[in-house]
């Protein structure tokens, strides 16, 4: 159409939720650079998800009651018109033929080093208007990067930006600063953060990089940010530091699957699940993100009813998220130990006032662990690495035992020899009594071989095997307390007290830095009679 075509946002937010604090907001982009596309793709599944399982999944609700999301599919329309219709050429920037080029197939502006920060810095962009990242003549010259700036100048308060955003670059934004920002592209597998400008740090790395650590927990994404062994080249002006730097936002991007546009299979199968989790994670912190970033995640959430019982159990982690890189050293975030878990009954932790009912999850008296398979002697129990279908679920449950097969037959299978079963006492003699020590923490001691095979030596801090006959038996009220940076964690809920229908529980750790994590969510069903409610 003359003048170019209009850029539209969708906003998915939902009324109720009580907030004492006011909603968060989450801003998401793709379609900035048109030939790729996968990501319009991607956050339209996005939309589809928080509007069709609202009131449907917990999580999801209780995000929607208590955020924003604004989601901008084509930042760049023109640029993906021609993509479309001349595949061939490949086309990456904007349609504004003004910049001096007079290639017909080379002109226009690379969005992504047009706005207003660092922009022209260095190496990060080029001044040759016919180069694929061209700057442009000036910052936010071009009408798409005005548009995206003012709508975020809108959407952010101007309260929590710097005066001077490149002059006082290195100053930290601190904790107290509310947003999120998520840019997607195509390709190549990174999480990506500031800085992206240079192969530094920014000053709030702490935050940002458990950010891209933790959604990478998800995608298994390398991290694409300065300081990092897999920074691949500096790009000034960029959105994702213009949204930090400029905006205050935490500001993160995606270079989602292998190439820029595949195949359909790789697309449903890979790209869309791994990668709506982490936006699930992403938006879950959109209102605190510096803060919550730093806190314990809640994981494995199960409740079941049962017996005029729920029973809720649970892992509560500060390091396991952030911590899941191999190669990567642990985080300083990912090192406190857990202090509380609480869970919330239908009512978030950010609304809970005087009155409302809260329960305290106690320590589970058996780890998560390995899953285990009973003998019909009760003493022949089996490590069973095949029972996790996916590459997270065998790193995470099966811990150092398993280890995942890539390739066309993708499993989970026992690290040792490669096979799948072994029992847990022919594994103790197999690999032998100091096999145990190759477990750091007391966590994976406790749950090395599907538990019961290792002991953690608290004054040492050690972990060696040992015969249970010599052991002293757990006590439950030695348990009481938490003591590591990760807790298996139950509780169980007189549903007698409970009104009949569904209800809405919500699960909050926090860890001995007084960190609050994530709040995890689920619904449950109650056919018992209304009696008086109570908590701990």
């Amino acid at each position: 159409p003359e003048g170019g075509h209009d850029i539209y946002s969708f906003v998915v937010t939902a009324s109720g939720g009580g907030s004492n604090t006011g909603k968060g907001r989450m801003l998401l982009t793709s379609g900035v650079h048109s030939r790729e596309m996968a990501p319009p793709e991607l956050l339209g599944r996005f939309i589809e998800k928080l509007v069709y399982g609202y009131d449907e999944d917990a999580d999801v609700t209780w995000i929607l009651e208590h955020n924003e999301i604004h989601v901008i599919l084509y930042v760049n329309p023109d640029g993906r018109f021609v993509a479309e219709r001349y595949p061939k050429l490949l086309w990456r920037k904007n349609l504004n033929p003004n910049g001096g080029c007079r290639s017909d197939d080379s002109y226009g502006t690379d969005l992504n080093r047009n706005f207003d920060f660092m922009w022209s810095h260095a190496d990060g962009s080029s001044s040759d208007p016919c180069d694929s990242d061209y700057h442009g003549r000036g910052p936010e010259s071009e009408p798409e990067s005005q548009a995206l700036a003012d709508y975020a100048r809108r959407l952010f308060p101007s309260s929590q930006r710097k005066s001077d955003p490149e002059g006082m670059r290195n100053r930290p934004f601190g904790e107290g600063n509310t947003g999120m920002y998520v840019d997607v592209h195509a390709s190549g597998g990174y999480v990506y953060y500031p800085w992206g400008h240079v192969d530094s740090t920014s000053p709030d790395d702490e935050a940002l990089q458990a950010l891209g650590r933790k959604t990478a927990y998800f995608n298994d994404y390398r991290l694409w940010a300065g300081g990092q062994k897999d920074f691949q080249y500096a790009a000034s002006g960029d959105i994702s530091d213009w949204m930090y730097g400029a905006m205050g936002v935490a500001s993160m991007g995606f270079e989602i699957g292998e190439e820029w546009n595949p195949g359909c299979d790789d697309f449903e199968k890979r790209d869309v699940p791994m990668n709506l989790a982490a936006l699930m994670y992403a938006a879950k912190i959109a209102r605190r993100p510096f803060r919550d970033v730093k806190g314990p995640d809640v994981l494995d959430l199960l409740a079941r009813t049962g017996g005029g019982q729920i029973k809720v159990t649970a892992t509560a982690s500060d390091g396991e998220m952030v911590n899941q890189i191999r190669g990567f050293p642990d985080f300083v975030t990912g090192d406190q130990a857990i202090d509380s878990v609480k869970v919330y009954l239908d009512v978030h932790p950010d609304d809970y006032k005087p009155g409302d009912t809260v329960w305290t999850m106690k320590p589970r008296v058996f780890s998560r662990g390995l899953e285990l398979e009973d003998s019909s002697s009760g003493q022949d129990r089996a490590v069973v690495c095949s029972a996790h279908n996916t590459k997270k679920k065998c790193k995470r449950r099966g811990g150092d035992a398993c280890e995942w097969l890539a390739g066309a037959n993708k499993r989970c299978v026992l690290a040792s020899e490669g096979s799948e079963t072994v029992g847990a006492t022919q594994a103790q003699a197999f690999l032998g009594a100091e096999s145990c020590d190759l477990f750091s923490t007391k966590n994976k001691c406790k749950k090395a071989f599907g538990g019961e095979v290792c002991f953690w030596n608290r004054d040492d801090k050690l972990c060696s095997s040992a015969d249970k006959t010599n052991v002293a038996p757990i006590d439950p009220i030695d348990s009481s307390q938490f003591d590591s940076g990760e807790e298996d964690v139950e509780l169980s809920i007189d549903a007698s007290f409970l009104e009949a229908g569904r209800h809405q529980l919500f699960i909050q750790a926090t860890d001995s830095a007084g960190y609050k994590g994530p709040v995890s969510s689920v619904f449950v069903e109650v056919s018992r009679r209304r009696l008086r409610g109570h908590a701990d």
